[in-house]
């Protein structure tokens, strides 16, 4: 099984320590071979907005060569796993980047068949506050690509660093990574077997109805959902029997 982990800043700080504190705990059963991307070092292009990867196709982004490898890590993934730190009661710059260039794998545009059986986790950590917003921005696009469930994990360390946080609170992030391993573990060993979440289902069906007989809104999309055959009885979250 594979992970995959996009840091939204380089520092190896209280959230980097928090993410791998949840991946050390998980079930050994799960094997997991984890990838990681490091926010701004492998991205380091903002998006300009240019609308290529809506209207002719994400390989036509110009930071297609640094975009391409991250995409296609997501797609081999079963867990994808966004990370970042509070700055200004939101993610970080670089990580708001990140996922302004993969807008066109939204459940709006064109969802990924694979990313129906992903399991999607965001980890964020604040010195003070904005957690809430931070996490909100986070699910959001993980939700919106399709994923079958996603989990959230969130403190505030009270400190600029891992090394600068108290007895007290390593002792409570050590306490939720572990709750969040347990379900996380059961999620993944069994997520072949389970369906996609309501939202998840809704907002495709959503989406099915604005979009079918509206391909003057997007080609490129309306051709995706027809080939795709999302506008008949294609479900993507449901697995074939191989």
């Amino acid at each position: 099984m594979k992970a995959l982990i996009i840091n939204g800043t380089m520092r190896r700080g209280s959230t980097y320590h928090l993410t791998h504190m949840v991946l050390d705990k998980l079930d050994p059963k799960i094997n997991l071979e984890t990838k990681e991307f490091f926010l701004p070092k492998e991205l380091p292009n903002f998006c300009v907005g240019c609308y290529n990867c809506i209207l002719k196709g994400h390989e036509k982004c110009p930071h297609a060569t640094s975009v391409e490898p991250i995409h296609q890590a997501m797609m081999e993934a079963d867990l994808i796993i966004l990370t970042s730190p509070v700055y200004v009661f939101d993610v970080s710059g670089q990580m708001k980047s990140f996922l302004d260039h993969f807008g066109f794998q939204w459940l709006s545009h064109r969802p990924d068949a694979s990313m129906f059986n992903k399991i999607g986790l965001s980890v964020v950590t604040a010195a003070g506050a904005g957690l809430n917003a931070t996490t909100k921005t986070l699910q959001t696009n993980l939700t919106w690509w399709g994923m079958k469930r996603t989990y959230s994990l969130s403190h505030a360390v009270m400190a600029a660093s891992f090394q600068e946080t108290t007895d007290k609170t390593k002792a409570k992030l050590d306490k939720k990574a572990s709750k969040l391993a347990k379900t996380l573990s059961k999620t993944l060993l069994k997520k072949d077997q389970m369906n996609a979440s309501i939202k998840t289902r809704l907002l495709f069906n959503l989406m099915k109805l604005g979009k079918k007989g509206h391909p003057e809104w997007n080609q490129l999309d309306y051709d995706f959902w027809k080939q795709s055959g999302y506008f008949d009885d294609v479900k993507p979250w449901i697995i074939k029997a191989q």
